[in-house]
């Protein structure tokens, strides 16, 4: 409920205008003065809002409370099944063989409730906007993770183990894809460069002086009126430079704090079976692709990476949709647009290379039924 409260509050503003509009010219009012008139239509006016928001928000309760009675997911043997959707139903089915991507995140109010949404991608559309499963704690969400993971490596894992508190069986050897390295590849060993921080940080200047262009005159206004009780046609010049300069130190320095921040939360890690990575600041993600399911891998570089000299590693997969690479592109934007794989950024050419040939010996080893060994 909590996301779409304060949406709804905006939605019921409008046909609470036009219902008190309604009353107001049916059933009269104002006492004659153009203040009463005013007043009288501001009564209606609130009180009509307040009763649509009510209104709005009581079938928003009616309809989550359905949504989670209807609300159905099982991992069997063969395939997960989803069922959800209140006025048109949606079934699906994913074959464990058939998945490409695994992954976990929180946004800001499921990081609040201590919740974990898992999703499931392979390559087709409606896999990534259906096949999800919302809303469960911690243990849960690893539990169903493992176990769909340990499904995609092929083992012969029993859908009870979906059940943290569930016995688990023996389980058989399984013909995985697997990695094993005498040193520990992850951003520990491969950190993001220096000249990622720095060309994030120019980004964040540029970024910073369009937002400032745009917003800068909206700004001044506020500020004038608020701490000078004057308007900005009575400020001097040095007045208007100073609160535009305000508005660009804010813009800034916030932004490299958010990068940071950023930074400081990536992480990523080849394990045995497949390859961790877990981004965010306000929002979590946690990403596992698969070895078996990697389908290419390739060095990218932009103008200003070849400048600096990195690149990043793209680890794609046959997912239509996958996950959220939340990375900060060079310009000091962030992508948030889903895409299939998974990228490490900020790499130097020589890391980026040495990354990109492992992967590739990795995906070589799916030619045959051996363990890949480094």
């Amino acid at each position: 409920m909590f996301p779409s409260l304060f949406t709804y509050l905006i939605v019921s503003i409008f046909p609470g205008f036009g219902i008190g509009a309604v009353l107001f010219f049916t059933l009269g009012g104002g006492g004659g003065s153009s203040n009463g008139s005013a007043a009288s239509f501001m009564g209606y006016a609130f009180t009509s809002i307040l009763i649509s928001y009510a209104f709005i928000i009581f079938l928003r309760a009616w309809y989550i409370k359905t949504y989670i009675k209807r609300y159905y997911y099982d991992c069997n043997d063969q395939f997960v099944t989803i069922k959800k959707g209140v006025f048109a139903p949606t079934e699906i089915h994913v074959q464990y063989q058939k998945i490409q991507d695994v992954y976990v995140d929180q946004d800001f109010i499921d990081r609040l409730m201590g919740l974990y949404d898992v999703h499931i991608a392979s390559a087709t559309v409606t896999s990534g906007i259906e096949a999800h499963i919302d809303g469960v704690e911690q243990s849960v969400a690893e539990a169903i993770k493992n176990f769909m993971l340990a499904k995609i490596q092929g083992g012969n894992v029993s859908a009870s183990s979906a059940n943290p508190q569930a016995p688990q069986p023996p389980q058989a050897p399984r013909p995985a894809i697997t990695f094993q390295s005498s040193q520990k590849i992850s951003s520990a060993t491969y950190p993001i460069s220096g000249a990622w921080v720095f060309s994030a940080i120019v980004g964040a200047f540029f970024y910073s002086f369009l937002l400032t262009l745009i917003l800068g005159s909206w700004f001044v206004r506020i500020v004038a009126s608020l701490f000078s009780s004057s308007s900005i046609d009575s400020l001097n010049s040095g007045s208007v430079v100073g609160y535009v300069v305000l508005l660009f130190l804010i813009v800034f320095f916030g932004r490299i704090i958010w990068v940071l921040i950023w930074k400081s939360q990536y992480y990523f890690e080849f394990l045995p079976d497949y390859i961790l990575l877990r981004t965010g600041v306000i929002s979590r993600s946690e990403n596992h692709l698969p070895y078996k399911a990697i389908q290419n891998v390739t060095n990218r570089q932009g103008v200003i990476e070849r400048m600096l000299g990195i690149a990043t590693v793209s680890i794609e997969n046959a997912a239509f949709v996958g996950v959220a690479q939340k990375s900060f592109s060079l310009s000091g934007g962030r992508s948030m647009a889903r895409s299939a794989g998974i990228a490490l950024i900020g790499q130097p050419v020589e890391k980026a290379e040495s990354l990109n040939q492992l992967l590739n010996q990795i995906v070589s080893s799916q030619t045959n039924s051996s363990a890949m060994g480094v």
